[in-house]
């Protein structure tokens, strides 16, 4: 039942984690000041055509972004590079979109209450691992409710046995 519980409160976690403690709120397009993070809903047109700089299809995207003119975008992304599981350098890329590829813009804000959230879940988390830990270290711990005899007093104790030994030296 522990091993199952525990599973349980790490997925929790690592979900509310991976949520981390920002929120993404829809903002008007005319009120999005250059170098934001934000994220767009594209058409699907326009994420196929990215698809091919990108290697992906996909209709949102995370970046910073800043007007250029009237009628488009441009769309800062960061690649990262990595090398056998380590990243090696983080780069920038600069994507330009039309007005019309773009559905929806939300602009990336903290949230108190996902903060809340994720820090009293890490809290009872940490609460379960102890409780496990003790568990683990003394499984057959005598109950609350049960007391513990006492050692018997000195003269029921059985005498240390009698060791007899050869020592040899070693040249």
């Amino acid at each position: 039942m522990w091993k199952r519980s525990r599973a349980v409160v790490v997925l929790v976690l690592a979900g509310l984690v991976n949520g981390g403690c920002f929120t993404y709120a829809p903002i008007k397009f005319e009120s999005v000041q250059p170098k934001d993070d934000v994220r767009l809903r594209l058409t699907d047109d326009a994420a196929a055509r990215l698809s091919k700089e990108l290697g992906v299809f996909s209709t949102e995207i995370d970046g910073e972004m800043s007007p250029e003119g009237r009628d488009s975008v441009a769309l800062g992304i960061s690649i990262d590079r990595s090398y056998k599981g380590m990243t090696v350098g983080t780069s920038t890329q600069t994507l330009v979109l039309a007005r019309s590829e773009v559905l929806e813009v939300r602009k990336r804000q903290f949230s108190k209450q996902r903060t809340v959230i994720v820090s009293v879940a890490s809290v009872v988390g940490f609460g379960v691992l102890a409780a496990g830990v003790v568990q683990l270290l003394d499984p057959n711990g005598p109950d609350d409710s049960q007391t513990t005899n006492p050692p018997p007093p000195p003269g029921l104790r059985r005498p240390p046995p009698t060791h007899f030994g050869v020592r040899i030296p070693i040249p």
